[in-house]
Order: C-alpha cells, then structure tokens, then sequence
C-alpha cells in the first residue's frame, strides 16, 4: 500500500509528527527519565511497561512487543487502515497528500477514481427516493414498524430502491461510461441479448462502507414478500464480502473507545441495536466469518462476542467461527460466544428486554475455549470407558489450531483432566502422526524463541548455511551495525559503501539501504527509517534491533559504526580476491578481471 503514496511524502510527515503528542492524546505519558512510560493500551497489565522514546520517535512495549512510530500508532489503536492514518496525520498538520498518492498501475486507476464518488452518488439517490418516491411508503412503513427513527436511518445511509428496472440510468453528473461503471460494481446487470437493468429494485437499501466512509456495495432487503429476502451486492473491485463487515464505519464514528465488538447476523441487527444506543455491532455480509473479518475486529478491539441463534444451525455456526478464531486468540484477545433464546434475534431480544439487560447476556456470553470443551464432552458419553478417548480424538483438530502457547498448555491440561491421561501421554495422542505439520509445540518453541535468533530472521546473529562461514561471521556485525544505524541514525560514515551491493547476505542488503537513506534524508530519526520497510519482512526484526541495549555512548557510535564497515570491506576485498585466485587456477582470467584482482590485491594490502 505504501507504494501508492510516494515515500518521501511519508518519510517528511513522520519526521514532522510528534509520537509524544499523538500517544499522549490517547493515553496518560508520564515523564520518566528521558522517556516517557504508560500501562500498555495494546494488553492488560498493573505496572507500566510501555515506553516512548522522543528522540526515536519510536515507541515500544517491554511486556507484549507492540512497537512502531506514530502512524503504526494510529492504526493499532484506532484501528485505522494505513492510507487512513497518514490522511489523519496530513490532517493535523495541514499537509496536502500529492496527487500521485494514490496513482497506481493504469487498470486499477479508474477503480479508486471514478467508481467509489459513483457509488456515493448510487447511495444519496437511494437515500433520496426514501424520502420523495410515491412507493417509498411502505418501506417507511417498515423502518418505523422495527423501532427504526429518521435520525438511525440517516445515520446508516438507509435508502430505497424503487421497483424499477432502470432508476440509476438517471443518476447526473456522472462519466460517459456510467452504465459499464454500474455493471463493474455490481449495480447494474447485462442479459444474454445485451439489455441492462437494476440488480436492486423494491428493495431497502443499506450501504457497505469500509472504514473510510466509502461505500463498496449495498445490502437490500425485501419489503414485503420475496426471494432472496437479502440479496448482497456481488464480488468487485471495489467490495470483497470475505473481508467487509457491515456497520464498522457507523460504530467507529460513534465510539472513540471500543471495548468490544458483537458480532450478529443482518443489517437490521445492526441497526435495532444502535437504534437502542448499542453501537458496538457489526455483520458479516452473507457469508461466515472469516479470518480477515476477525483480524480486521481485533485491530478494533480486545473482545470479539459473536451472537448467534440458539438453534441447530446457529450451534454449526459457532463451531465454523470457532475454528476461525482459535489461531487468532492470544492472552491479550478475547472472544465469547452469547446464543439468543429460541424464536429471538438481536432485534426482538433488545426491544423485549432493554439495552441494560442485553448488554448483561454480552457480558456473561461463554468464553471460546468454555465453549469449546462443553461442545467436545457433550459430543460423546463421558461414562463409558471409549468416551474420553473419543472425545480426545474429536479435539486434535482444535487443539491443532491453537498458535498461543499459554492457551495451548492450559487447553491441553483440562483435556488430560477430562480424559484420564497424564499431560505426556496425551500430547503424545495429540501429536501422533503429525510429524511433518506445524503443531503447536512447534510454534510454542518458535514463540519462545528470540526473534532475532530464528532462521527466518533476515538480520539474525544464526546462519542459515553452515557452508558458508564467512557469512555466518559477517551475521553479527552487520547486525551490529544495523542497530547502531538504527538507534544512531546521525552515525553514517561518510566513506563510500557502494560494495555492500554486490554482497549478497541479506543484512548487507539493509545495512546498504540504511546507509543510502541516511545520507540522502538529513535528520532521519529511528522512526523513519524503519517507516521504509513497513510490510517488509524485515521490519518486525528490525522493531526489536531499534530498541536493543548497545551499551554504549552516543558519541561513540559514529566510530564504532565506521570499525565495523572496515572490517566488513577487509573481509569482502579478501573474498574477492580468493574467489579470482581460485577461478585463476582453472581457467585464464580475463583482462577486466585481472585488473580487478590487482585493485583488489593492492587494496587489501593497504587495509
């Protein structure tokens, strides 16, 4: 995404922002030497172990790891989208985006150009025939009868699509291809003879937006009898329905501080609720819940509660959902599971009982893993001598799933309890046959293990080619050196470090980059350098380097960083100069390549 947004205009708005003052103005900073501590917003805790630092323009948390710059902030703790947050911070500081931010390759120009303003304007129409249209009655008919006013109504863009089979043909002020752009998203639909028509008609109209307020598709709903009684709008450009959700926009414009997030079934349950001053819901669009929808809630919030019907069908519901939730929970994320009684939705149940009393049933819902054991027991009969063993059997799925090792030994100690089998024995059940997958002791040994110790690490101290030792010991100082960049970004050596290109280990690779932005971007803090590999691999490791003790003293670092790029180049001149020795051995060099050699030679003499 950064890609769309020129990186120099990201690299000058990180440098003009205040970390202190953007954190400050959501959490209570206390002074604390040069730093400044908090609680951790991002996991609970009692003793302040998140710190700023002013100078890096960086923050980081010693207890759960969140670490990042100001716009990294604003989308964790917002749960903003990236383009989302840096128009925030442009905001702020009266900063005009370039025009060219958003230009992207030529296929996807006209999607984010012309179709979305396309879309608003489909949303005010319907809006509008809600209000004027002859046959608009019976919709608002409906609205008042479900408890809905004007003012939710509003609020949500409520509209209505006339049974008409062309209304948005009329739409004004509008491209020359406004009925292809119709078609492209969905509005409108072609027959086998060419003849186009509404997709939506009679219906009432909820717009989809994302988080930004722009509206991606539509939900209608029948008025009076018909089928499908919901009908989506289909796959787009614009709207992807495995990864929207209905009514995110509304809640975030209504909730600064969102503890938790419900997860229903409709439009109409969104809207019930918010009409009785419950804002926190939200619906998926015609599908399950997928990983996306639960990857986009937790950037919102902590707690997720889905609330389903208490039937068969909402009991299947569960468990899908279920199995999409349990590799995402951590110690710091909570997901309950709340089933409404027989013949109730989130609509009736909130109008019957009140906003207090439903409120108390999100509260009390069964917690994931509660839920998770209860299903299991009742799966089997627990009497008989087979029954544990089939219900340990019924659990390896699950227990497969789950990524959080704290999660996974407590899960793992209740099922021994239940099964009669100590813990050993049974993760060896768990764990037969499953060699060759990713169990969790797996991923419990490589959450435990130092990120910047494991193979995947591109900056890591540990090679991963133990044929190649001059690599394996070339691992620690660019890391080293790396560090000192990134904790002393003043320290560049002014020496000419072009070389660094023709290395091919990964941290000679960063170290190179580093140095180049530098030496290009005068007063470059740790924040904006690291802001240049944001969605990169690299970038988590290199969070933890920006924070990593160097046990020494500013002034020294410039020094430090200059011993280490020497001994770097000595190293690389002499492997150079093996490498044509040993080629010279075999074969004639050729005349390019013996003057290379002797530079070479003559070089390393002098080093």
């Amino acid at each position: 995404m950064a890609g769309r947004i020129p990186q120099s205009f990201i690299n000058e708005l990180v440098a003009r922002t205040d970390v202190v003052d953007i954190i400050d103005r959501r959490v209570t900073l206390k002074k604390s030497g040069h730093n400044y501590t908090a609680c951790c917003p991002f996991h609970n805790e009692k003793t302040p172990s998140f710190s700023v630092n002013p100078d890096k323009q960086f923050y980081y948390c010693f207890g759960c790891g969140a670490s990042g710059n100001a716009l990294t902030f604003l989308m964790e703790y917002e749960g903003q989208e990236f383009v989302a947050a840096i128009e925030d911070l442009a905001a702020q500081l009266g900063m005009e985006i370039p025009k060219e931010a958003y230009s992207e390759e030529p296929q996807r120009q006209h999607e984010y150009h012309d179709l979305f303003p396309l879309m608003e304007s489909v949303s005010q129409y319907y809006q509008q025939q809600l209000k004027s249209h002859p046959n608009a009655e019976k919709a608002i008919n409906y609205l008042k009868n479900r408890g809905l006013s004007g003012e939710i109504a509003k609020q949500y863009g409520i509209g209505f699509a006339p049974d008409e089979w062309q209304n948005l043909t009329t739409l004004k002020n509008q491209s020359e291809n406004l009925q292809k752009d119709l078609i492209e998203t969905g509005m409108m639909l072609k027959n086998e003879k060419g003849h186009t028509y509404d997709r939506f008609r009679d219906r009432i109209m909820f717009p989809i937006r994302n988080r930004r307020g722009q509206v991606l598709g539509f939900g209608g709903r029948v008025i009076d009898q018909g089928e499908p009684k919901y009908l989506n709008s289909p796959e787009t450009s614009l709207f992807h329905k495995g990864k929207e959700l209905y009514g995110i926009y509304e809640m975030r414009r209504q909730l600064r501080n969102i503890e938790h997030v419900i997860i229903v079934e409709g439009y109409m349950d969104v809207v019930a609720l918010a009409q009785f001053e419950i804002y926190n819901a939200t619906a998926t669009l015609g599908t399950a819940t997928t990983s996306d929808h639960l990857q986009t809630l937790f950037r919102l919030c902590k707690k997720i509660v889905f609330c389903f019907d208490g039937d068969k069908a909402g009991k299947a519901a569960a468990l899908r959902a279920l199995k999409h939730a349990l590799p995402m929970v951590r110690d710091t994320r909570e997901v309950r599971i709340m089933f409404l009684p027989d013949g109730e939705d989130p609509d009736s149940l909130v109008r019957k009982i009140g906003k207090d009393a439903f409120e108390e049933r999100v509260e009390s819902a069964i917690t994931l893993f509660d839920y998770l054991i209860n299903h299991l027991k009742f799966q089997v009969d627990m009497d008989t001598f087979e029954g544990p063993a089939r219900m340990v059997h019924l659990a390896k799925p699950y227990f497969q799933e789950i990524t959080d090792p704290v999660l996974s030994a407590r899960f793992l100690s209740r099922l021994s309890q239940m099964a009669g089998l100590s813990e050993a024995q049974l993760n060896e059940v768990l764990q037969k046959d499953n060699a060759n997958r990713t169990t969790p002791e797996k991923r419990q040994a490589e959450y435990r293990q130092p990120a910047e110790t494991r193979a995947d690490n591109p900056v890591s101290e540990k090679s991963s080619d133990n044929t190649n030792n001059n690599q394996s010991k070339n691992k620690i100082p660019f890391r080293r050196a790396i560090s000192l960049l990134l904790q002393y970004p003043d320290a560049f050596p002014a020496a000419n470090t072009s070389w660094l290109k023709s290395i091919t280990e990964p941290g000679a690779i960063i170290l190179y980059e580093m140095l180049e932005l530098t030496r290009e971007n005068e007063g470059m803090t740790t924040a904006m350098l690291i802001e240049n590999w944001r969605g990169r691999p690299e970038e988590p490791h290199l969070n933890k380097l920006a924070i990593t003790e160097l046990h020494i003293k500013e002034n020294n670092a410039n020094s430090e960083l200059c011993d280490i790029i020497k001994r770097l180049e000595r190293t690389y001149v002499i492997d150079q100069c093996d490498t044509l020795i040993n080629k010279s051995k075999k074969q004639p060099l050729s005349q390019e390549e013996k003057e290379t050699l002797k530079r070479l030679l003559q070089a390393s003499q002098n080093g």
